[in-house]
């Protein structure tokens, strides 16, 4: 990581403590053997194990007897007890969530075993420094930060870099190909101060990932789009498999984009029917927001009929998605994570939505 040195590489079993006003001493279990880290937190009979894999000591006043039987426990099972340089992951980020324009929640994850960090590379979207820190520094927990909306973003401690964070992107959640992605955004190094840190990640950071995310869609749905057009042109209707199978595949983004575009525009009447009539199309049943966190859906069925009526309508919503796509501003992102997708209007006596 340029001009951060690296931290020394982490002992097998090691029970990593740091403060937390809201849970007390929080003890997280880490290495190839964490095992033995949680075996010698319960023998000392004080530390209650939580789901996310670390064990806290509410009661600080019993921290006298405490600490020396877990120094007993950490030698008689090899754990190497290190003491945090940070205060606890989870206050930081449940304040900095706070703070955020919009509803966030803030999870910590602990990535016990190395290989469970590993499993972070495919998801992230990033094209700084979280990417880098996850490939080469050891990264035994961090926080999960997700809008109402969707978005979906990793805060971790800055390896080698005392009370300094990094916070960065997970991919729009209908995609898969996120390493290396020429649209990523990069993370934001974070100040230790809570406050601080979500103005700058609410007039920089997120004016960038939602102006990436953005073009990522419109260029998605471009091509998608193009490959229909050139399907029609070449064959008519003799292509139908080949055209409904690419409608299936393009659903998802365009859905995410059509809840872009109407956020941001105001058309007229002849255009929001049509925006109308491409809502209905693209969502015809909401379940829950997808997430990278959980298998994708299965992809809804596309037909013949479908395919025509979104080449019917879809110039509609790319001309007002190109004209939308403005430069990174900080309320552009403000109505981007306090707006609710548009339900399909009620559609008029003659079938037609309004």
């Amino acid at each position: 990581m340029a001009g951060t040195a690296l931290p020394q590489a982490r002992p097998d079993a090691e029970i990593i403590l740091c403060v937390s006003a809201k849970e007390g001493l929080v003890a997280i279990p880490v290495g190839e053997k964490y095992s033995h880290g949680h075996t010698a937190l319960r023998s000392t009979g004080a530390f209650e194990k939580q789901k996310a894999g670390f064990h806290v000591l509410r009661d600080l006043s019993t921290m006298r007897d405490v600490m020396p039987a877990l120094a007993q426990a950490a030698k008689l099972y090899r754990v190497a007890l290190t003491t945090s340089s940070n205060p606890y992951l989870g206050d930081y980020a449940q304040k900095l969530a706070h703070c955020l324009p919009g509803n966030w929640t803030a999870t910590v994850e602990v990535y016990a075993h190395p290989v469970w960090q590993e499993d972070w590379l495919p998801l992230l979207w990033d094209s700084g420094q979280l990417t880098e820190a996850m490939e080469r520094c050891r990264v035994p927990y961090g926080a999960v930060l997700t809008s109402s909306t969707g978005a979906e973003l990793l805060l971790i401690e800055q390896p080698g870099a005392a009370g300094r964070y990094l916070l960065g992107a997970c991919a729009s959640s209908t995609f898969d190909d996120n390493y290396e992605n020429p649209f990523a955004p990069p993370a934001i190094g974070l100040p230790k101060y809570p406050k601080l840190a979500a103005a700058q990640v609410t007039t920089s950071f997120l004016p960038r990932y939602e102006h990436a995310v953005h073009k990522r869609l419109l260029a998605e749905v471009e091509s998608g789009h193009g490959r229909l057009e050139d399907l029609r042109r070449s064959a008519g209707d003799g292509h139908a498999e080949s055209s409904t199978a690419v409608l299936r595949r393009l659903r998802p983004h365009a859905a995410h984009l059509l809840d872009r575009v109407w956020w941001a525009t105001t058309p007229d009447r002849a255009d929001a029917e049509a925006l109308d009539r491409l809502t209905a199309l693209l969502r015809p049943g909401r379940g829950d927001r997808p997430s990278v966190f959980r298998a994708p859906a299965p992809l809804p069925p596309a037909s013949a009929d479908d395919v025509r009526r979104w080449l019917a309508d879809a110039p509609v919503l790319l001309k007002h998605a190109r004209a939308t796509l403005s430069p990174p501003s900080a309320a552009d992102s403000r109505r981007a994570l306090t707006s609710a997708p548009r339900a399909p209007a009620a559609p008029t006596a003659s079938g037609r939505g309004r």
